[in-house]
């Protein structure tokens, strides 16, 4: 299995950039996830690796060879990138077995080598008492193992997966994203992963690449991703919580700073650059009788074991957890601990400092 880079990767259509300027490199054996919401060009991303485009300006390697870019173009046949597609593309006239078997017999496999790594494909991915059936005999959840089976036989320098589990219900997914995890534990392969579910994403993937525009905005773990975002965009979309505008801040020191939000001075986490904005997550809001912070409940969800509170302060909504239903119109106060103080690149205060520049 193989690493994938881009190097400067852009790519119009009718004029408008689908990708702008995309820069990555995905390491030999990482499981790497494309997060955005729809048109944001991860699909793009996602279809140049496999060769069903061609950028217009750029590059995209795979293993160190060239598969797009400087004059060069190899055919999708040729790059031995295995795709697992949301609608499965299962021949219904065959069986398991011989749908997973298509790609060596297109390949001229011999029969003997073809039933061998059929088997082992078919043992991986669970379905070796199903090998017989058609795949209007099998679940969802069993179609898509089948195509992952298919896609494995191949042996392919990669694996390219184009929201594989939008087709399924909850419980399949869930039952799916771990089979996508031990698939990649068992194997080590290279994995691209296209979504636009967070909780996919996060869940299964090494790093997550959350893309905006075109853009790449923040390439983390999905832990950084979370805990530390980069921008407002990153901040609002991964991960539930308020962003929100900071009145002052201080001078940073020691990966700590001094803001002023929500009416009070707070200590927050930064990264060592003048702060614009403030990420709260949930975790980091008590509901505490003494606390500084006073806030009204506007609604009330329960989420299993625990209730999901949209609480408004003067100016600012927060979001909280509880172990308690609250009632909506209902005043309590709230404190703040450690939450993440960040510099927007397009914030006003820093695109006036750009300018001033």
């Amino acid at each position: 299995m193989a690493g994938l880079s881009f190097s400067d990767v852009s790519k119009l259509f009718a004029g408008t950039r689908a990708l702008d300027g995309i820069d990555a490199t995905i390491a030999k054996g990482e499981f790497v996830a494309l997060l955005g919401p729809s048109g944001c060009g991860k699909t793009t991303l996602l279809r140049l690796t496999a060769g069903f485009e061609i950028p217009d300006s750029g590059t995209v390697t795979l293993d160190g060879q060239v598969l797009a870019g400087a004059g060069r173009f190899v055919a999708p046949e040729d790059r031995n990138i295995g795709i697992v597609f949301q609608s499965y593309a299962l021949w219904p006239h065959k069986t398991v077995a011989g749908n997973v078997s298509y790609p060596l017999e297109v390949r001229r496999i011999p029969a003997a080598e073809r039933r061998r790594r059929v088997a082992e494909a078919l043992e991986l991915t669970g379905l070796s008492a199903l090998a017989d059936r058609a795949p209007a005999q099998l679940s969802g959840g069993q179609r898509q193992r089948v195509a992952l089976a298919r896609c494995l036989v191949a042996d392919p320098r990669a694996v390219l997966l184009d929201e594989p589990l939008a087709n399924l219900d909850l419980a399949l997914r869930a039952a799916m994203q771990e089979a996508f995890a031990a698939f990649h534990r068992r194997t080590g392969a290279t994995m691209l992963y296209v979504t636009h579910d967070q909780t996919e994403a996060l869940a299964l993937a090494d790093r997550v690449a959350v893309m905006e525009g075109g853009r790449i905005r923040q390439f983390a773990s999905p832990e950084a991703l979370y805990d530390r975002p980069v921008d407002c965009f990153v901040a609002g979309f991964v991960g539930d919580g308020a962003v929100i505008a900071l009145a002052g801040a201080g001078a940073p020191h020691a990966g700590r700073v001094a803001v002023r939000a929500l009416g009070q001075e707070i200590e927050a986490r930064c990264d060592g650059a003048a702060p614009t904005h403030l990420c709260i997550r949930p975790e980091q809001l008590r509901i505490d009788p003494a606390g500084p912070i006073r806030a009204r409940v506007s609604a009330c969800t329960y989420q299993g074991g625990r209730f999901r509170l949209v609480l408004e302060t003067e100016g600012d909504t927060l979001v909280a957890h509880a172990p308690a239903r609250a009632r909506v119109g209902e005043d309590m106060r709230l404190s703040l601990h450690s939450p993440w103080a960040f510099r927007d690149p397009a914030s006003p205060a820093v695109l006036r400092m750009l300018q001033d520049a």
